[in-house]
């Protein structure tokens, strides 16, 4: 069919408007991506709880935060001098005995620390660390808008984390085992903080939470609506649906990259500190939703291209379509005769239809992941099929799936 005159300057204004918008949604997909995880994992309390709550029992973590502990107090509490005090108060007159103190302070400090361990080990010390990351999760957003009065805060470059309640508590514990002495140790603030990053670019982050905040849970839809509204504008839709589905591919496959090469950098950065053995758990399932995202979209974009490449004029995509046109065929026509045929009038509109309730399924997904694309693409096809079965007229014979009055536009 050809365009008119009056026709031309109409398609390529769609063209263009098409074009147009598929660039806006590849654009918005990572951030879109990434600003959902945000939103639901670190912004939203109860997520963030569920997902890290289970790491106080992770012996890295355990052993990371016995370590942090141990430090602060151990090395305030100078046993060796307790001792040389006490021995020489109770054998004032017996300076040999003096040479008793270090492996009577080695003895204890051991001590100390095994209690110490114990105490992370406890159930104790896992309400506390729920407490604890309920706190540093709403500190967290008290630096994105920019409050630094929390247990987390922003101090230059540093992102800091205050451990003093943590400190605390483990100080009443040691009281309540009999190290007495525990209650008198003054804990300096140097010691009560520890540097969790560095990140330079924390208040160039502030600014963008404080822009894209609103509009955070609303960003996949957005770039859903612009991807769809690209392919209906577009005059060979097969072929944008194609393009869709590679931008999906290699936007999933980006933010997998990204997150595997911040976490190697994150467990470098903490190379040396006392978080050193717990880096790569914490990071693993922090970001493990994320990760989790990317592949489930790679996924989708794979899923898109072989349906664009389906939808469109090639042979090899009409020697497909035939095959199954035939097979569906037999099968309508075993269907009642009162059902063959329902959908014949309004099976193009069914078709996106059940194409949006697709889109709309994912969405709703919240965290989606590889199993949910499966899930969804397979009720996709199914329900494709039963609307393909049932437009088959009684009497018609095997008909082409024209999937491509959906694909294409002359």
């Amino acid at each position: 069919m050809s365009l008119t005159t009056s026709d031309r300057p109409k398609s390529a204004g769609k063209s263009i408007s098409a074009l147009i918008l598929f660039i806006l949604a590849v654009v918005l997909t990572i951030p879109a991506t990434i600003g959902q995880w945000g939103h639901q994992t670190l912004m939203d309390e109860d997520r963030y709880i569920e997902t890290v709550g289970p790491l106080a029992s992770s012996p890295e973590v355990q052993e990371a935060v016995a370590d942090a502990v141990k430090d602060a107090v151990l090395d305030r509490i100078d046993t060796k001098d307790n001792v040389d005090k006490l021995l020489t108060g109770l054998f004032p007159d017996q300076p040999i005995l003096q040479n008793l103190s270090a492996p009577i302070a080695a003895g204890i400090n051991s001590g100390i620390s095994s209690l110490i361990d114990r105490f992370v080990a406890s159930d104790q010390f896992q309400e506390l660390w729920l407490k604890l990351n309920i706190a540093l999760q709403r500190g967290i957003v008290a630096i994105l808008q920019g409050n630094d009065s929390g247990p987390i805060q922003l101090q230059g470059d540093e992102v800091v984390l205050d451990i003093s309640s943590l400190l605390n508590d483990v100080q009443t514990y040691l009281v309540d085992q009999g190290i007495s002495i525990a209650a008198n140790v003054p804990i300096p603030e140097t010691d009560r903080q520890i540097v969790l990053v560095e990140a330079p670019v924390l208040a160039q982050v502030r600014t963008i939470y404080s822009i894209t905040s609103p509009v955070l849970s609303f960003l996949p839809a957005l770039v859903a609506a612009l991807f769809a509204l690209s392919i209906w504008l577009a005059r060979r839709r097969a072929r944008m649906i194609v393009a869709s589905g590679i931008a999906l591919l290699l936007s999933g496959l980006a933010i997998t990259q990204a997150v595997n090469a911040g976490g190697e950098a994150f467990v470098n950065q903490l190379a040396g500190s006392v978080f050193a053995p717990a880096s790569s758990v914490l990071w693993d399932t922090l970001f493990s939703y994320l990760l989790q995202d990317g592949h489930a979209i790679a996924l989708l974009g794979v899923i898109v291209i072989v349906a664009g490449w389906l939808a469109g004029r090639t042979s090899s995509a009409r020697w497909v379509r035939g095959h199954l046109s035939r097979g569906l065929s037999d099968i309508s026509g075993r269907l009642p005769e009162a059902a063959q045929g329902v959908l014949a009038s309004a099976i193009v509109t069914v078709r996106w239809l059940i194409m949006a309730l697709g889109v709309v399924l994912l969405l709703l997904a919240g965290v989606l992941s590889s199993g949910t694309v499966w899930s969804v693409t397979a009720l996709v096809a199914g329900l494709m099929t039963v609307a393909q079965l049932l437009s088959v007229r009684p009497g018609q014979g095997p008909v082409a799936i024209e999937v491509v009055e959906i694909a294409e536009v002359d």
